[in-house]
């Protein structure tokens, strides 16, 4: 039983601590993002100091890790619908199943994910009435992106989005297009959340036709777009500039790219090419930080994973004798122990973590169809970013 005494000095400490704002948010910032957004509604100070953009700004210093996958389910053209598989075991409830922040007749589709932030656009066949918003999962914050600007461009091929929390509280959106004048040239447009509307990024530049502009990867200050048979491509937001991206060589074999994943985790650039359906056993590319090339990060071995799932084999050939596998590579999801870091895998029915360093793996049903391809899972990342 507490004494008089060390009730009032306990209630001298905790009075200390809410009167002092800086000493109450070093205590808060060492909290869980789930822990905050409850703490908001404890008073209007508390809502104050949590909301403040400094704050969250220092919230960020450090990137918060994928804790889930949203993955996009096949659906009518309208209105989509998204599955959600946690990557984290705190990680229970499903922030949506579809996006309802804004009221669209055909509904509201994801773009891109980056480190927090969602991309999003109306589903609109015509280019002119398409809406873009940025989008925060965890706070519930949107905002409508302005209309784009200028004539001379005719057909939208990639809205990205580029954000670095541990870098600036502000983002960018860049925009390619294709020129009306010319159809292997393309036009860049960027928009700032901190000085406002579009504008006309440079001179055209000529882009090969197959490169994946809907599919970019904002890592180190540049956003990445890859190609399956022609020049890959990057654009440095720094120096507004269109370079090539160096990719790793092609088989003799082979007239394209196996690309089985292409995406960022914890400021780490991932490739996985896979060129024969038959085969359990890959390598992690990794993107030196100046560019310069890729190198193995990681060896994948599934033939563990095969065995003890045989839903994973497609089927036997017999006049070659060997099985053939089917799954989707959905994320390279790195973490601050290496030792921890994992490859995530959609098979039928199931999601595998599969463990790079044990070679061990965990499980999470899903009733998501399987599809082939990262662009179908949008990483899950709570933030307190201001949108």
């Amino acid at each position: 039983m507490r004494t008089l005494e060390e009730s009032s000095s306990q209630e001298s400490s905790a009075h200390i601590v809410a009167s002092n704002d800086d000493l109450l948010s070093e205590l808060l910032l060492r909290l869980p993002i789930k822990s905050l957004l409850k703490f908001k509604s404890v008073s209007k100070h508390w809502l104050s100091l949590i909301t403040d953009p400094h704050f969250s700004r220092r919230k960020n210093l450090k990137p918060n890790p994928v804790s889930a996958l949203f993955l996009h389910r096949p659906s009518p053209v309208t209105n989509p619908l998204f599955g959600f598989v946690p990557l984290d075991p705190l990680q229970t409830s499903a922030p949506f199943t579809s996006l309802t922040f804004v009221d669209h007749p055909r509904g509201i589709e994801i773009l891109q994910s980056c480190n927090g932030l969602l991309c999003c656009s109306s589903v609109d066949y015509n280019d002119s009435e398409r809406k873009y918003y940025i989008y925060n999962p965890t706070t519930k914050q949107f905002t409508t992106l302005p209309p784009l600007c200028g004539r001379s461009v005719w057909r939208v091929l990639g809205v990205n989005l580029a954000f670095d929390p541990s870098k600036s509280h502000t983002y960018k959106v860049v925009c390619v297009q294709r020129c009306k004048s010319s159809y292997d040239h393309c036009q860049i447009q960027i928009y700032s959340s901190e000085t406002g509307p579009w504008r006309v990024s440079g001179v055209p530049f000529t882009a090969p036709i197959s490169v994946d502009f809907p599919s970019g990867v904002y890592w180190n200050g540049a956003i990445h777009w890859i190609s399956p048979r022609e020049a890959s491509l990057y654009f440095d937001l720094n120096e507004e500039l269109v370079r090539e991206m160096p990719m790793p060589p092609v088989p003799d074999d082979s007239n394209e790219r196996g690309i089985r994943y292409f995406g960022e985790s914890c400021g780490h650039l991932h490739l996985v090419e896979i060129y024969e359906s038959s085969t359990t056993q890959f390598n992690v590319y990794e993107m030196e930080r100046d560019h310069s090339g890729w190198f193995v990060k990681f060896r994948v071995d599934l033939n563990g994973v095969a065995l003890a799932f045989p839903g994973i084999i497609e089927g036997f050939h017999e006049e070659y004798d060997y099985y053939m596998y089917s799954f989707s590579v959905l994320c390279v999801v790195r973490r601050e122990k290496e030792e921890d870091s994992f490859l995530a895998l959609h098979i039928p029915g199931k999601v595998i973590g599969y463990n790079f360093s044990s070679k061990s793996y965990q499980t999470c049903d899903t009733d998501c169809p399987l599809a082939f391809g990262w662009s179908y899972a949008f990483q899950y990342i709570e933030s307190l970013s201001l949108v």
